[in-house]
Protein backbone atom coordinates (compact mmCIF):
# COMPACT_ATOMS: atom_id res chain seq x y z
CA UNK A 1 0.00 0.00 0.00
CA UNK A 2 3.09 2.15 0.76
CA UNK A 3 4.36 1.93 -2.36
CA UNK A 4 0.79 3.37 -4.16
CA UNK A 5 0.70 6.60 -2.10
CA UNK A 6 4.37 7.22 -3.30
CA UNK A 7 3.46 6.40 -6.82
CA UNK A 8 0.14 8.68 -6.65
CA UNK A 9 2.18 11.65 -4.56
CA UNK A 10 4.90 11.73 -7.56
CA UNK A 11 1.87 11.55 -10.21
CA UNK A 12 0.16 14.43 -8.41
CA UNK A 13 3.32 16.13 -8.27
CA UNK A 14 4.36 16.09 -11.92
CA UNK A 15 0.51 16.67 -12.62
CA UNK A 16 1.15 19.90 -10.97
CA UNK A 17 4.05 20.92 -13.38
CA UNK A 18 1.84 20.29 -16.53
CA UNK A 19 1.27 22.71 -18.94
CA UNK A 20 -2.72 23.94 -17.85
CA UNK A 21 -5.05 24.72 -20.78
CA UNK A 22 -6.19 28.21 -21.73
CA UNK A 23 -4.58 31.36 -21.61
CA UNK A 24 -1.66 32.16 -19.12
CA UNK A 25 -0.99 35.22 -17.13
CA UNK A 26 2.12 36.63 -18.51
CA UNK A 27 4.25 36.49 -15.54
CA UNK A 28 7.33 38.57 -16.31
CA UNK A 29 9.45 39.83 -12.96
CA UNK A 30 10.31 43.66 -13.66
CA UNK A 31 12.54 46.13 -11.45
CA UNK A 32 8.87 48.11 -11.78
CA UNK A 33 6.96 45.06 -10.33
CA UNK A 34 9.68 44.83 -7.77
CA UNK A 35 9.35 48.45 -6.47
CA UNK A 36 11.91 49.89 -8.13
CA UNK A 37 12.65 52.03 -11.14
CA UNK A 38 15.00 51.21 -14.08
CA UNK A 39 15.75 55.49 -14.03
CA UNK A 40 18.34 57.21 -11.38
CA UNK A 41 16.71 59.92 -9.39
CA UNK A 42 17.69 63.50 -10.33
CA UNK A 43 19.37 63.71 -7.72
CA UNK A 44 21.47 59.91 -7.87
CA UNK A 45 22.30 60.99 -11.74
CA UNK A 46 23.67 64.66 -10.70
CA UNK A 47 25.82 62.94 -7.52
CA UNK A 48 27.23 60.04 -10.40
CA UNK A 49 27.95 62.80 -12.33
CA UNK A 50 30.08 64.88 -9.95
CA UNK A 51 31.61 61.71 -8.88
CA UNK A 52 33.60 61.55 -12.12
CA UNK A 53 30.83 58.90 -13.54
CA UNK A 54 28.59 57.94 -16.14
CA UNK A 55 25.42 56.79 -16.18
CA UNK A 56 24.64 53.73 -18.25
CA UNK A 57 21.78 51.26 -18.24
CA UNK A 58 23.63 48.07 -17.26
CA UNK A 59 22.81 44.29 -16.97
CA UNK A 60 19.98 42.01 -17.94
CA UNK A 61 17.14 44.16 -16.73
CA UNK A 62 18.76 47.09 -17.77
CA UNK A 63 18.83 49.36 -14.90
CA UNK A 64 20.56 52.94 -14.85
CA UNK A 65 24.02 52.99 -13.20
CA UNK A 66 26.63 55.22 -12.33
CA UNK A 67 29.79 53.90 -13.72
CA UNK A 68 33.41 54.79 -13.19
CA UNK A 69 35.79 53.82 -15.88
CA UNK A 70 39.24 52.62 -14.31
CA UNK A 71 42.51 54.17 -15.25
CA UNK A 72 44.07 51.06 -16.08
CA UNK A 73 41.34 49.41 -18.48
CA UNK A 74 42.34 46.75 -20.98
CA UNK A 75 46.08 46.43 -19.39
CA UNK A 76 47.21 43.28 -19.38
CA UNK A 77 47.78 41.34 -16.64
CA UNK A 78 47.72 37.78 -14.60
CA UNK A 79 46.94 39.03 -11.42
CA UNK A 80 43.67 41.30 -10.32
CA UNK A 81 46.38 42.62 -7.35
CA UNK A 82 47.65 44.20 -10.84
CA UNK A 83 44.22 45.73 -11.33
CA UNK A 84 42.40 48.93 -10.22
CA UNK A 85 39.03 46.59 -10.98
CA UNK A 86 40.00 42.41 -11.46
CA UNK A 87 41.60 40.93 -13.44
CA UNK A 88 39.70 39.24 -16.18
CA UNK A 89 39.65 36.79 -19.24
CA UNK A 90 36.59 35.43 -21.20
CA UNK A 91 35.51 32.43 -19.46
CA UNK A 92 37.04 29.18 -21.63
CA UNK A 93 39.89 31.11 -22.69
CA UNK A 94 42.38 30.65 -19.38
CA UNK A 95 42.71 27.15 -17.58
CA UNK A 96 42.59 26.26 -13.72
CA UNK A 97 45.98 24.68 -14.15
CA UNK A 98 47.51 26.52 -16.97
CA UNK A 99 49.13 29.84 -16.71
CA UNK A 100 47.15 32.72 -19.15
CA UNK A 101 46.79 36.21 -19.00
CA UNK A 102 44.09 38.63 -19.21
CA UNK A 103 43.26 42.32 -18.82
CA UNK A 104 41.96 44.76 -16.51
CA UNK A 105 38.54 45.35 -16.07
CA UNK A 106 36.65 48.49 -17.91
CA UNK A 107 34.50 49.52 -14.95
CA UNK A 108 33.10 49.00 -11.75
CA UNK A 109 29.82 47.52 -13.09
CA UNK A 110 31.43 44.12 -15.01
CA UNK A 111 28.77 41.94 -16.56
CA UNK A 112 28.60 39.35 -18.22
CA UNK A 113 30.54 35.63 -18.68
CA UNK A 114 34.41 36.06 -17.00
CA UNK A 115 37.06 34.27 -15.42
CA UNK A 116 39.21 36.50 -12.60
CA UNK A 117 42.99 35.49 -12.81
CA UNK A 118 44.99 34.88 -9.53
CA UNK A 119 48.24 34.09 -9.62
CA UNK A 120 48.18 33.69 -13.66
CA UNK A 121 45.34 31.07 -13.32
CA UNK A 122 41.54 31.01 -13.35
CA UNK A 123 39.97 28.41 -10.48
CA UNK A 124 36.46 29.26 -11.92
CA UNK A 125 34.35 31.27 -14.08
CA UNK A 126 31.08 33.12 -13.85
CA UNK A 127 28.07 35.06 -15.02
CA UNK A 128 26.65 38.12 -13.96
CA UNK A 129 23.26 39.40 -15.78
Amino acid sequence: MRGLWTVLAGALALAACAPQDGPQPAVTPTSEAAGYSRDMSAADRAACEQSGGTVQRRGRMGMEQCVHRFADAGKTCSDTSQCEGKCVASAGAVSPDKPGVGQCQADDKLYGCYAELRDGKAPAAICVD
